[in-house]
């Protein structure tokens, strides 16, 4: 067997090496845990279990015979094309998180911040509500030496930036409101209605607690009040670094939104890469051979785009068994309006439901998990590295140490 080379550093890498290994710090001041103890990995696979049953059970509300008939008719050019669309939205997707770091001169390596933006899909879809991403995100920037008040502040225009582009273009089915919610009963306009309303609001209170000073006081205030009360008095030493941190992250979201060239360019990236994922439900719809043609692109990606975005913060992970039944339902519509008949729309709508979230949803969380894997991979060597490194400059501080003569004692009378 070869053996393994050493480790060779030059004088310049070593003498920017610390002594001590910077531990990551959260907000309170405590070294932080990592993640992904056995008991959340566990967690996450039931998340991913609970995604896959609701889909089972979507799927069982409807006649699931006639569903495979019609995927038994799917045409593969145009499920490669819809795979091909899924593919560029993802390649282009961490951009923008990239764009942002860069204007903030994080000392991080362009090939991990992209790959920490790609671990947002498959964390996103195993959680509640769609947001342990972000989370995940700040811990993975902390291992790469950014503090988590700038990572905060980075991924809160990032997440700005998602929500302004997935909003803008849901609203665009506001113009196919009429075609859309045809074939949608009383129940599920009250679901996507309501859940569009929350989208829009948890859009504003992004955009408020980026920055509003005033908010920003509000909440410190509110912990100072907390702590009065004896069962919150554990957040007393904590106050000041909470209120230091929210003053560091919104000056950082500031400074995002003042480089406009940046932000702009970010924006740009983010619009693109859904495009291209919204307009593949376009595809699957030529692939389960719905007589579509160029003039329906738009309606399929407004349709899309709303459906998905009405329910995106619904409590079930990945918005699982909201997002198929939404879609579902839009689907239908859209074929009915394509074809001018229900006869067979509803299983041919969720035969593509069913391969738009098989792609969109699970295939997405597949090559993210991938990314996971490699992002920890890569910051375990980084680590490993960093103490070679460390115990490479001790023992030439030790060996300098032994061969300088010993002081002289002088008196001065």
């Amino acid at each position: 067997m070869k053996k393994k080379e050493k480790e060779s550093f030059s004088i310049e890498e070593l003498e920017n090496v610390s002594l001590e290994e910077t531990q990551i710090i959260d907000i309170h001041g405590k070294k932080q845990k990592n993640p992904m103890n056995g008991k959340k990995v566990a967690l996450f696979v039931l998340y991913g279990i609970i995604g896959a049953l609701l889909l089972v059970t979507v799927l069982s509300f409807n006649d699931f015979p006639s569903i495979i008939d019609q995927l038994k008719t799917v045409r593969i050019e145009f499920v490669l094309l819809a795979i091909l669309m899924v593919l560029i939205y993802l390649a282009i997707y961490p951009l923008s998180l990239c764009i942002l770091a860069k204007a903030r001169r994080t000392e991080v390596k362009f090939r991990t911040t992209y790959a920490i933006a790609m671990t947002e899909h498959f964390f996103n879809g195993i959680t509640p509500l769609s947001t342990g991403g972000q989370p995940f995100q700040a811990y993975s920037f902390s291992r790469a030496k950014v503090k988590i008040s700038e990572s905060t502040g980075l991924l809160l225009a990032n997440l700005l930036i998602y929500m302004a582009v997935t909003t803008g273009f849901s609203l665009t089915g506001l113009f196919f409101a009429e075609t859309l919610f045809d074939q949608i009963d009383i129940t599920w306009k009250i679901i996507i209605i309501i859940g569009y309303i929350l989208n829009l609001v948890m859009f504003v209170s992004t955009l408020v607690l980026g920055l509003s000073k005033t908010v920003r006081n509000l909440l410190v205030k509110i912990v100072y009040f907390l702590c009065n009360f004896k069962i919150f008095k554990f957040l007393r030493p904590k106050a000041e670094s909470l209120k230091e941190y929210f003053e560091n992250v919104q000056q950082a979201f500031k400074d995002l939104m003042s480089k406009k060239g940046h932000f702009f360019l970010a924006l740009l990236t983010k619009i693109i890469s859904f495009a291209f994922l919204y307009s593949a439900s376009f595809f699957i719809f030529l692939s389960l051979n719905v007589n579509a043609g160029a003039e329906h692109l738009l309606l399929s990606i407004a349709g899309t785009s709303f459906a998905i975005t009405a329910v995106g913060f619904i409590p079930t992970p990945g918005a699982s068994g909201a997002a198929e039944g939404s879609s579902g339902k839009i689907f239908t519509s859209i074929i009915v309006f394509i074809a001018g008949t229900t006869t067979g729309a509803i299983a041919t709508a969720n035969g593509v439901m069913l391969v738009w979230r098989l792609l969109s949803y699970y295939m997405v969380m597949l090559i993210s998990l991938c990314f996971y894997i490699g992002l920890e991979i890569c910051l375990t060597k980084a680590k490993k590295k960093r103490e070679i490194a460390r115990e490479t400059k001790r023992a030439l501080q030790m060996a300098q140490k032994e061969e300088e003569p010993p002081e002289e004692n002088i008196t001065i009378e």
